[in-house]
This record gives C-alpha cells, structure tokens and sequence, in this order.
C-alpha cells in the first residue's frame, strides 16, 4: 500500500517538471523565431539601406560624372573659344605686296652709264657703258634672266654711254631703240657710233628719235623728256627717263648738266623722284640745288669709275648732294647698285664686283 503511494507521489512530481521542461523549450523556440525573425529584418533592411546605398552612390557618380562632363564641355568650350581669340589676334594684317613690282639695277660698268629696269616681266635698258671685252654689262643682264628688251634708250651718244651698245644689240632681242637727235654738228663719228647704227638696221629696227614720249614698261609708266632750246654741249642734248611703278619712281639724267637742268624745269614736268641718278657722274657742271629741291629723292647714285681722270664725283657737288639727299650710294664704292620697288616701300642692296 505503502509502495503504491510512492509510486503515485513519484508520478505527480515528475508531471510538473516534464511542464516546465517544456515550456522552457517553447520559451527558448519563441526567442529563436524571435531572433530569426529579427535577424530576418535585419538583413532585410540592411538589403534595403546598401540597395539605397548604391543607389545614392550610382546617383552621386551620376552625378560626379555629369558634372564632370559639363566642366569638360566648359572647359573644352572655353578653350575653343581661347584658341579662336588667339588665332583671331595673331591673324596677320593685310600688308601690300612684298615681292618686288619693279627692279632697278645700277650696273658697275666703270667710268660709264647703264641702268637696268625690269617690271612685270618686261625689261628696258638705259645706257651700256664703255666697249668691254670682259662683257661685264651682257653678263650681268644675263644673270638676271633677261632674255630681250622692250626698249633701249640711249640717253647721249658718248661712249662712255654707247660703247657697248653693238654687241648688246647682236645678244638680245628689242623691239624699240630710242636716243636723242642732235644738231649735225655734234652727230658723233667715231667707229663705235656708225656700227650701233647698222646694228639697229641688222635688227630690223629704226632709231626712235626721243621726245616728251610715254610707253609703257609692265606695270610701270616710262616718260622721257627733252631740251626745247638749243644747247652748246652734247651733252645737254641728254634724254631724261623717268619710270614710275607702285608710287616710287626713278630718274635718270645721263649727262645733263645744269644748263640743261634749268631748260627741263622751265617746262613744268613733274621731275619728282624716290630715286635719282646723278647726272654726269658728279661732276660740278650738273645737279644744282634747285634741280635737287624739284626731284626731292631719298636716294642718290652716282656712276663713275674707281681713279677716274676727272676726279668724279666732284666735292663741290657731293656737298650739295649731301645736303638734299639722305641715301647716296657711288658704284665705285659700292659696286651694283640694286633697288627694289613695291607699293610698300623700297630695299636697296648693293654688290662689289
């Protein structure tokens, strides 16, 4: 009986713990879901705010990025624009041509005369100098690419103006030949002389008799001008020529002497010139100070030969030339005498033989 109650009050005590057993499994399975559930959301939302995140972050990049883009298009924009001003600021002006429209060339020739003018392709020969078995002149004139002259002028048949003129003749072709005509008494007849003549027949031309004439060079504009009233020297008897080309001109005076000089100027030409060359190789007898003051140039050259016998150029008259001319070049000195004319100016260059 005794046994039996022990095994009753055995069972009821085991009941309650087996109860509490459980329900501490239930506790302990609530707080696992519990936890699972929280962890859950946790990584949910943790999901979510790195989503956001990226998201802020893709936007900001986004951003970045194209704020990036349009600095780089201003940036690119304004150095467009920079490179534009610049190249609008350093675009060169319009200048006139630099190339030269005319060219004058004073040849050394020694104790003589001979001018060289070319323009537009045309070439015209003022004077040859003495008789040259070296063929200075023609050598010269030859370097230069000239093949034949649309004129030659012979300002005054002296030799030391003509001599060479023969031989000239027989090497380039020319369509016209002018020189003065002078009274009979002063006609030349010396060998050199007769043989020019028959070498202008042999060329199929005839002598142009020098006048107030004017022709045309290229571009350029040729006046010739001449004594009215008779005169006591052949060589006032001189053919004056006066090219024009781009606004600067030369004049060139053979051996006119002021006697001359005062005859040309009382006819009212216009004898201003950039370019003058000094008539009979600076002697006294030519280039008075009212003929200076009527030409006004810039530059002045004078012709003539190193130890000459007449002592040219005379010191009288380089003073006067020095007074009224800023630029004097002498072939003696400085050999070639070569001028460049553009309507932007004019360069001069010279070169000793």
């Amino acid at each position: 009986m005794q046994q039996n109650r022990n095994k009753l009050s055995g069972g009821s005590r085991n009941t309650p713990q087996s109860g509490s057993q459980a329900m501490i499994w239930i506790g302990v399975g609530l707080i696992a879901l519990a936890l699972l559930i929280f962890g859950a959301f946790f990584l949910f939302s943790k999901g979510d705010d790195s989503s956001s995140d990226k998201d802020s972050s893709s936007q900001k990049s986004s951003n970045s990025s194209s704020q990036s883009e349009t600095k780089t298009e201003k940036q690119t924009a304004a150095a467009a624009s920079k490179a534009e001003q610049t190249t609008t600021q350093s675009k060169p002006e319009s200048k006139p041509e630099t190339s030269a429209q005319m060219q004058v060339h004073f040849i050394d020739c020694g104790q003589g005369d001979c001018t060289l003018i070319t323009c537009g392709g045309e070439a015209m020969l003022v004077d040859c100098g003495e008789m040259d078995d070296k063929n200075t002149v023609i050598n010269y004139i030859k370097a230069q690419g000239v093949t034949a002259f649309k004129y030659i002028i012979v300002t005054h048949p002296h030799t030391d103006h003509m001599g060479e003129m023969t031989d000239i003749l027989k090497t380039f072709k020319t369509e016209k030949f002018i020189m003065p005509k002078v009274p009979d008494s002063m006609t030349p007849t010396i060998m050199r002389y007769e043989k020019m003549l028959k070498q202008v027949k042999e060329q199929g031309l005839s002598v142009t008799w020098s006048g107030d004439d004017t022709y045309k060079l290229g571009s350029a504009e040729v006046k010739t001008f001449t004594p009215k009233k008779e005169q006591e020297d052949l060589n006032n008897y001189s053919t004056l020529v006066k090219v024009t080309c781009a606004g600067k001109s030369v004049l060139i005076t053979g051996d006119c002497e002021q006697a001359e000089e005062k005859d040309i100027m009382s006819q009212g030409f216009d004898l201003r010139a950039d370019i003058l060359k000094i008539a009979h190789h600076g002697s006294y007898k030519a280039t008075s100070y009212e003929f200076l003051e009527t030409v006004v140039p810039q530059y002045a050259v004078i012709s003539c030969g190193k130890d000459n016998d007449y002592g040219h150029p005379h010191d009288s008259t380089m003073k006067r030339i020095r007074k009224k001319v800023k630029n004097i070049y002498i072939t003696k000195d400085n050999g070639n005498v070569v001028f460049d004319c553009t309507s932007g100016g004019i360069s001069v260059k010279t070169q000793k033989g």
